[in-house]
């Protein structure tokens, strides 16, 4: 009996003291939890408290849609659970438009200017957000709104329209949307380059109806999950998101997109060398896409800061990864804390290869509804999870920007 008490009472300790004082910053990382056995994410999630994160971004790579699974509603909510436990929040990638395996139905795909079919969804068309859209995400609500460990749905790379229908096939032209619901509503001909008749009303249009998804998809959400403090986080790579040609080819305007969000986040990734001042280059750049993100989105805007970890010149080489050191990592960082960047986010600690070339190998890779689901294959020590000789500098770091 006392035994039992003494158990209680750590379990109660473990699963309070944790969230008790509030991080003055926020820190995160990616974490695929199909490129681990289901037997290392309670230690990885110990190890990553331990150095210094106070919470986990969680998702199944290659298929961001796997987590609406029986299966993998299990596995996921075992995850965040052991995470609260090892003392992190945990946040859910739900949406990436063409890494999901919702049904695409040709009436509700995304079509360009020449007429093909792409691989992702045609998010103006209403009848596909009040239908699929809807029970997606109200499915995943419902599922793991209510879990301790909760704090937040991210929706990545959300501007992207994807190649022409097979997933791994040509490139479309790049402008959007051509659809029936399109024509219906704008009425023929439906202008297809910046010098036809009437193309500054359609990016007009096009800018309303993007207002129109980011409205309804916030609000699908809460109508599961009212708690405000489970923020709804809208991110796109910065090299899209903040480009002024988006407004011509997917007539994108952030400004109006990003209000309806709780928080907005222009994500950044680049390459180190063994220049001297190849950190103060990437730190830079850093600065510059947040100077720009702040002037297009309302300052009280909660923005999250999400970059790379990895270097890409280094992810294919054997052996183990030089960059970035942790002293790179903290130019980043400090770039980010000097604009008035509370939340960061590392991408990643622990990542599959996100290289998928063919259906084969979707198929291959992909969670699936089973009892099991089979590992995306890894760079080998390339990601934060296996550089362990970084691992005791970054930890000194992490944790002094929320020591008292």
């Amino acid at each position: 009996m006392q035994k039992a008490i003494r158990l209680a009472l750590l379990a109660l300790c473990c699963s309070t003291v944790a969230f008790a004082q509030p991080a003055r910053v926020r820190i995160s990382a990616w974490y695929w939890l199909n490129s681990a056995p289901k037997a290392d994410w309670q230690g990885d999630f110990v190890t990553m408290h331990n150095l210094g994160f106070t919470d986990v971004v969680l998702c199944w790579g290659i298929d961001l849609a796997a987590l609406r699974f029986k299966a993998r509603e299990a596995d996921t909510r075992q995850a965040m659970r052991w995470a609260q436990r090892a003392g992190l929040g945990a946040y859910l990638v739900i949406w990436q438009p063409t890494a999901n395996s919702l049904k695409r139905r040709p009436e509700f795909e995304q079509v360009d200017s020449a007429g093909h079919h792409l691989f992702s969804f045609d998010v103006f068309n209403p009848e596909w957000r009040h239908t699929e859209w809807k029970q997606y995400l109200q499915e995943v609500a419902r599922a793991y709104g209510k879990e301790p460990a909760m704090r937040g749905y991210i929706f990545d790379d959300s501007f992207t329209e994807g190649p022409v229908r097979d997933p791994y096939g040509k490139a479309g032209t790049g402008i959007v949307s051509y659809g029936n619901y399109e024509r219906r509503q704008f009425g023929e001909p439906l202008p297809r380059k910046p010098s036809d008749p009437r193309w500054n009303e359609w990016v007009k249009v096009r800018e309303g109806w993007w207002e129109d998804w980011a409205r309804d998809t916030v609000r699908f959400i809460r109508e599961v999950d009212p708690n405000p403090k489970h923020i709804i986080y809208l991110e796109d790579p910065a090299g899209n998101a903040l480009n002024p040609n988006v407004k011509n080819t997917i007539g994108l305007d952030l400004t109006r997109v990003a209000r309806h969000f709780d928080a907005v986040g222009a994500y950044t990734y680049a390459s180190w060398d063994s220049s001297p001042d190849s950190g103060e280059k990437v730190a830079q750049h850093t600065t510059d896409v947040l100077t720009q993100l702040q002037k297009v989105i309302d300052p009280a805007k909660l923005r999250i800061y999400t970059f790379w970890v990895a270097n890409p010149p280094e992810e294919r080489k054997p052996g183990p990864a030089h960059y970035p050191t942790v002293e790179q990592i903290r130019q980043i960082c400090q770039a980010a804390l000097q604009l008035g960047i509370h939340d960061l986010d590392m991408y990643g600690y622990r990542i599959g290869d996100y290289r998928v070339t063919s259906n084969a190998t979707l198929i291959k890779f992909s969670p699936g509804t089973g009892p099991t689901y089979p590992l995306t294959d890894q760079f080998p020590m390339k990601f934060l999870w296996d550089r362990p000789q970084i691992h005791d500098a970054l930890a000194t770091y992490l944790k002094s920007l929320n020591s008292k």
